[in-house]
């Protein structure tokens, strides 16, 4: 029984994956024919925030989408106040917190390192300890961290807290927004 609800929460998952990434092709065609973009392009990229930009948070489990509600919405605003909101090569992942044996996982690291090659991010930015500790291969805690820039096969990584936990620790919101200028200044040209 709980092999089946574990596999129905998953289809359930990948089926919500699927209309998601389908409804972003939908946008991207629709700011194709209206000119605002002509492809995903590292060139169609706001001036000064990189050819693009990998989120990876984590999720407390199977069925928790981290990028709806209260906390999809904070999200959101940080990536408008970094001005990234209309980027066009801003991509999201997850991480399930309660899944060690997959964070674990070697194969994790290859996917990682296609995912990477494939997509060219500029920078990724690791969402909240889980995530924070599983792209890194690490046991540190969150705060030491955060505040530095390290590399994820090549990728400039920046380590920042999740946006459910600022909604429980607005204090914290600060030394978030610190390390989103830390990822930004990553991309920046050279003055």
């Amino acid at each position: 029984y709980i092999d089946l609800r574990t596999a129905e929460e998953r289809l359930a998952i990948a089926e919500a994956s699927i209309a998601a990434r389908s409804e972003n092709h939908e946008i991207i065609h629709w700011r194709q024919q209206a000119g605002l973009v002509s492809e995903l392009d590292p060139a169609q990229a706001p001036a000064g925030r990189g050819a693009g930009w990998l989120l990876v948070t984590e999720a407390h489990g199977p069925a928790q989408d981290p990028f709806a509600g209260d906390a999809g919405q904070l999200l959101a605003n940080m990536l408008r106040a970094m001005r990234l909101h209309q980027h066009p090569r801003v991509f999201r992942a997850c991480l399930e917190r309660n899944n060690p044996q997959a964070a674990a996982s070697a194969g994790l690291q290859a996917d990682l390192a296609t995912l990477l090659a494939d997509l060219q991010p500029s920078v990724v930015l690791a969402m909240g300890r889980v995530a924070a500790q599983t792209l890194l291969q690490s046991r540190k805690p969150l705060g030491e961290l955060r505040s530095q820039v390290h590399q994820l096969h090549g990728v400039p990584l920046v380590v920042t807290f999740d946006a459910p936990y600022l909604l429980r620790a607005s204090a914290d919101k600060a030394r978030a927004w610190a390390d989103l200028c830390l990822a930004l200044e990553l991309v920046a040209p050279a003055a």
